[in-house]
């Protein structure tokens, strides 16, 4: 009885120094073919990327440009704007319509001859009388930038009223501008209105 029972411990022992080896041996790599090596590597530019520079890199379609800007009123009178009140400043004949931008829009944003979609917001500071001119706005329907503001303005436009009084009236407001077509030469970026077309999904039932 007792050589059977360590003729099992012998056997039991052989199988497990087996298995050690077996795991401890080092496997062998079969050669892959081609070998694979990615070597990632990364630069810090000394200057941000311009947003220009990151829209070229971008792939699909990009949406409307939409801005939030300071908005007031002016009209045709000497002191608010030059010697030629009723010219802009790309010649062309005042009438509302036209609306005139801060320097710092007119270099990148709002190139003269863009065409704008303007919301209104309210009051610039209180954000009261939201809507109030939007009917106003809407019976224009897009505006066009002929015109500039003083050098100093930023983040700013300038629509142009046709008396005085509607541009006092109008005072100073936040408003959302949409741009319809970037320039003279841009596409016009106007959304399609397909009347027929429907999104949601229908069940049709089977016979």
């Amino acid at each position: 009885m007792a050589l059977h029972i360590s003729g099992k411990l012998v056997a039991v022992g052989l199988v497990l120094a087996a298995l050690i080896t077996a795991f401890s041996a080092p496997r062998s790599v079969q050669d892959p073919g081609v070998a694979l090596a990615i070597t990632p590597t990364a630069s810090v530019r000394s200057t941000p990327a311009s947003p220009d520079a990151v829209r070229a890199g971008s792939v699909g379609p990009v949406a409307n440009p939409v801005f939030t800007l300071r908005a007031t009123g002016y009209n045709s009178m000497v002191d608010q704007t030059d010697t030629t009140p009723f010219i802009t400043s790309t010649g062309q004949r005042t009438r509302f319509g036209i609306i005139a931008v801060s320097p710092d829009l007119l270099g990148h944003a709002l190139p003269y001859g863009s065409l704008v979609r303007i919301r209104d917001l309210g009051n610039y500071y209180t954000g009261r009388g939201y809507g109030r001119y939007q009917s106003l706005l809407d019976s224009q329907g897009l505006f066009i930038v002929e015109d500039t503001m003083h050098y100093r303005k930023r983040d700013q436009i300038d629509i142009w009223f046709s008396d005085y009084a509607s541009a006092v009236n109008w005072g100073m407001r936040k408003v959302s501008v949409e741009v319809i077509r970037y320039g003279r030469s841009g596409p016009k970026l106007e959304p399609s209105r397909a009347s027929n077309f429907s999104g949601t999904p229908r069940l049709l039932a089977s016979r």
